[in-house]
């Protein structure tokens, strides 16, 4: 497992407000885990297969990025007004699930969440759209005035000409994403370099709260796998038992998930 260093640079714009990404978990709680990584990554997929490995059992439940399948506008788009509301409108899908996770887990240590992405998501991709100062700060805001129920991210991650790869692999069963300018090289590595900016403000690692799974050269199951061993690890709760992987599995580069 490879990590990516972080830098010290803090992103320059300042803000009135200063309390800065509220996150809980009382001690009654259940346990929130985001699968999380850069788009094309093989995050999805990931997240698709462990939920099919998993969902008999009933003291686990998956929450989806987004609880509308189709947002009302593309999401990375040049266009910085069409930008601003996608990521406007991916903000609220972000509130309403936390609002879903927090029900789900009060006061029931046995249950686990898994999401599709961690809320920090939005402030990255925000910031990777150069969005103007005010949008940007309306979104931040926004985000900031959230009590996010605690989560504890598994990052997946892999060198950026793999990750294209991937998106030129699957790109083709999914002409709506065409214009979310996922095949654009210098946004990929403008939002990575934005997660670990939010990463080191946040403290993320001095907290424990973030493992990485490098994913070159593994397989979809080797991926889910070990993320069902961390899961174990964190929580003392023995899922199920680990997943053979087939004999022919192809790596997660190939590997194209159903749209």
């Amino acid at each position: 497992m490879v990590q990516i260093k972080e830098k010290k640079k803090k992103y320059k714009i300042k803000h009135k407000n200063k309390n800065k990404n509220k996150r809980t978990r009382s001690k009654g709680d259940g346990f929130v885990f985001s699968i999380s990584g850069v788009h094309g990554v093989g995050k999805t997929a990931v997240y698709l297969l462990l939920q099919k490995k998993l969902e008999e059992n009933k003291n686990i439940r998956f929450f989806p990025e987004r609880l509308r399948a189709n947002p009302p506008v593309p999401f990375g788009s040049k266009d910085k007004e069409i930008a601003f509301r996608a990521e406007l409108h991916y903000n609220q899908q972000m509130i309403k699930r936390n609002e879903m996770i927090k029900k789900f887990v009060k006061n029931n240590k046995e249950r686990i969440c898994i999401s599709d992405r961690t809320p920090y998501t939005i402030i990255a991709y925000t910031r990777a759209l150069s969005l103007s100062k005010i949008d940007y700060s309306l979104i931040y805001d926004t985000f900031n005035s959230v009590t996010w129920q605690k989560d504890y991210i598994i990052f997946l991650s892999a060198e950026p000409k793999t990750i294209m790869q991937r998106i030129y692999n699957r790109g083709s069963l999914d002409v709506s994403r065409e214009k979310w300018n996922e095949s654009d090289y210098e946004y990929l590595k403008r939002v990575l370099k934005k997660y670990e900016e939010i990463f080191l403000e946040n403290k993320i690692k001095i907290k424990n709260r973030i493992t990485r799974i490098w994913t070159e050269n593994m397989t979809t199951d080797d991926v889910v796998n070990e993320i069902i061993k961390i899961i174990e690890l964190k929580t003392g709760i023995l899922l199920r038992k680990q997943i053979k992987v087939s004999v022919n599995q192809s790596k997660l580069t190939n590997w194209i998930p159903d749209i």
